[in-house]
């Protein structure tokens, strides 16, 4: 009764510990978006915390003992009843913005800091706790690990499953504080089961030792939790930050990087088998080579082969190396301090991630690094298996095959893979091959050198791009691409991660052309039609910047004036570039850019001020949630011009807004047109570079789109039945997934 009683404890602890962390990243989505590094750095600071959570239970136990160090625990844990329930306000001052790690850090210690201290501390002290009571498992706690760790694993899938789609964040945090008390409460039982336990005789015939009981702690040994610890920690993230920028931009893949490690936990912590380690160990050349394969080829399509060879190669990565952690594990007396080293060692793989690479690399390379440690540190003793001979060789001439079929058959040796490169990596895997057969200690070398040429050709900047740079919000690339292959004329793009955010021509005479999205034919040159015919003086709004594209439509004829609010001040940096792109310099006083959250600064602004707002901060998958919900749009409808409307651009690869915005207007009583690129009819002259895109109209009548509510292109949309309203206590990307 006391090890399910404990171990139910456990369960609660790290559920609440699990829910609260994409919880939080939903928080403080409405002030720095969707972007990865929003979550990678929440990781850290949650690795960080939970450190320290193990390092208060290492010093407390170690100095006090079990009982007196229990009361102790029951005063830090009542505290933490007076910064519930949990919550965030967004900075008065949005200057304080210009250093988003550090305002981010600085929200979450105060706003979550004191409770998640509190529960990351129960791992390692109810196993410590239940090591010392008269109970016949008190020998080996460590699988009341495994039973954390379900309890992990259930709240990360329950959180965008079933908790998001059914509950929005108010009462969210409300149930959060709840169950908190009730974890208080179970914590007291399980102290009291402690205090009234007899203590437990380190004799006992009946303990079960663990498999590395007997080994001293060494240095050695230390250095090695750390290593195989930091391995999975910066793989999770890397992962997460190669998914959701490299293939698909989705807040909602963040979570299951972290299911997967967590899993892993679940599975070696087990009191039963449930795979043999050696099935893991002998999957990890496999899964290395699949994902350098990869990297050299830049393959990013289709869309879940990739996510699920990632997914994959991160199970297979954390199962050895967490394995390797779980058969190490020392006797009870070690237990706090294994924890303590094992979570030092993932707070080092994670701040590598969030808080170094984006200083070191101006790519995301970070991923490609951690692959090469791992190479280096896999165990050679698995070569000696015949079996696992077979399969890695295989492999190896395997993923050799690959690499040339690629190159050959989709024209890379002449585009973005040099033939230099994809040779000297077919050398290495047929080399690694042959190794594997003669000198299975050469093959840790061969795949740590394989993953290197895989890092040099994931790093260079490529024959088309003149510009690449690192933000806390993404990594930004200028291309030039050459009349020969756009089919007209040259051209410059810039793109976030695989999303292109403007264009425009290199020739001088075609500068000042609005192409792409913005092209004349397109449906925002209907709405600057309209404009025009107005003649009023009012400014446009336009949150998302990009290149600047759409100031082309700002003439000596036509004057209008632009305000851009763009919160990457990176992207400001590239389009003032005249280097790059001009659109700006052209516009002269005529624009202006405002650096900060697109909501936070129209608060800012006076209410009535533009006769248009346009919204283009959504042709990614990461879009910023917060600019969507009903409270958004009506703040944005108070500074508008009575007879003004809001332009959406909803492209998208993954997500269908329409449907989303029609239910919110039909909530507020406004009229909406839209015009998809399907009904564009004819191709585009070839004189100039347009991509079809879907915009949205919203305004307070449908007379306020002037022209464009009899234009044939434009039309009325009915509200949809089956759309969840988004609010900013509730939205959820599950709702509008295509």
């Amino acid at each position: 009764m006391h090890y399910v009683l404990y171990a139910l404890t456990l369960l609660i602890s790290s559920s609440l510990l699990f829910v609260v962390q994409p919880m939080v990243a939903k928080l403080v989505q409405p002030v720095l978006g969707g972007t990865p590094a929003v979550w990678n750095t929440a990781m850290v600071f949650f690795q960080a915390l939970l450190l320290g959570g193990y390092l208060y239970a290492h010093l407390t136990t170690k100095w006090l003992g079990t009982r007196r160090q229990a009361v102790l625990h029951m005063v830090v844990l009542a505290i933490g009843l007076l910064f519930l329930p949990i919550g965030f306000e967004p900075p008065g001052d949005p200057a304080t913005l210009q250093a988003p790690i550090l305002w981010l850090l600085g929200t979450l210690l105060i706003g979550v800091g004191w409770p998640f201290f509190v529960i990351s501390t129960s791992a390692p002290l109810l196993q410590k706790w239940f090591s010392t009571i008269d109970h016949r498992r008190a020998a080996d706690p460590y699988h009341l690990y495994a039973a954390s760790n379900v309890g992990s694993f259930a709240a990360l899938l329950a959180y965008p499953f079933l908790i998001e789609p059914r509950i929005g964040l108010g009462m969210q945090t409300t149930l959060w504080a709840v169950a908190y008390g009730i974890l208080c409460a179970s914590l007291l039982v399980c102290a009291i089961i402690l205090w009234r336990s007899p203590v437990r005789r380190v004799d006992d015939r009946r303990d079960e030792r663990p498999p590395a009981s007997a080994v001293p702690l060494t240095w050695r040994r230390r250095g090695r939790w750390i290593l195989w610890a930091f391995v999975p920690s910066s793989m999770m993230l890397g992962v997460t930050t190669f998914i959701t920028t490299d293939v698909a931009p989705m807040p909602l893949l963040w979570i299951p990087p972290l299911a997967v490690y967590l899993l892993s936990f679940v599975i070696v912590f087990a009191r039963r088998t449930i795979v043999p380690a050696g099935f893991w160990t002998a999957l990890f050349p496999v899964a290395l080579l699949a994902l350098v394969a990869l990297q050299i080829t830049e393959t990013t399509s289709p869309l879940w082969a990739i996510t699920a060879i990632n997914f994959g190669g991160l199970l297979i990565f954390c199962m050895v190396f967490h394995g390797l952690l779980a058969a190490d594990r020392p006797d009870t007396e070690g237990l706090t301090e294994f924890y303590l080293w094992m979570s030092v060692g993932g707070v080092l793989g994670g701040s590598f991630n969030a808080l170094l690479a984006p200083v070191i690399f101006d790519q995301l390379l970070e991923y490609s690094v951690v692959l090469i440690l791992a190479a280096i540190l896999f165990p050679v003793a698995v070569f000696r298996s015949p079996w696992a001979r077979w399969v890695t060789g295989g492999a190896l001439v395997g993923g050799a095959a690959y690499v040339v079929y690629v190159a050959q058959w989709t024209d890379r040796l002449e585009g973005v893979v040099e033939s230099e490169i994809v040779w000297t990596a077919v050398v290495l895997f047929i080399g690694a091959a042959v190794a594997t057969a003669l000198r299975p200690r050469w093959v840790p070398i061969g795949l740590a050198l394989l993953t290197m040429v895989a890092t040099y050709q994931h790093g260079r900047v490529g024959p088309f791009a003149v510009h690449q740079e690192r933000s806390f919000f993404g990594t930004h690339r200028v291309h030039h691409i050459p009349a020969a292959l756009s089919g007209t004329h040259s051209y410059l793009a810039l793109y976030h991660g695989t999303t292109m955010h403007g264009t425009q021509y290199t020739d001088s005479q075609l500068q000042l052309q609005p192409i792409s999205y913005y092209a004349p034919e397109g449906p925002l040159g209907d709405v600057f039609e309209e404009l025009d015919r107005r003649g009023y003086e009012y400014p446009i709004g336009v949150v998302g910047l990009g290149t600047g594209g759409i100031s082309a439509y700002s003439r000596i004829d036509r004057p209008f004036k632009f305000d851009f609010y763009e919160i990457d001040p990176a992207v400001v940096r590239i389009a003032r570039n005249t280097d790059y792109f001009t659109y700006l310099h052209f516009c002269g006083q005529r624009c202006q850019v405002i650096v900060g959250d697109g909501r936070l600064q129209l608060q800012l602004a006076e209410e009535g001020r533009y006769m248009m707002l346009v919204m283009d901060a959504y042709s990614s998958t990461a879009i910023p949630v917060h600019l969507l919900t009903r409270e958004a749009i009506e703040m944005y409808f108070d500074k508008l011009h009575p007879r003004g409307f809001i332009a959406f651009h909803i492209s998208n690869r993954h997500l269908d807004l329409e449907p989303l915005l029609t239910r919110i207007a039909d909530e507020l009583g406004y009229a909406v047109r839209f015009r998809p690129d399907a009904s564009l009819g004819t191709p585009f002259p070839h004189t100039f570079l347009a991509d079809r895109s879907d915009w949205l109209l919203m305004a307070r009548d449908d007379d306020d789109f002037g022209a464009l509510s009899s234009h044939p292109n434009w039309y009325l949309v009915d509200p949809p039945d089956d759309v969840a309203l988004w609010t900013d206590d509730y939205a959820n990307l599950l709702d509008v997934l295509r």
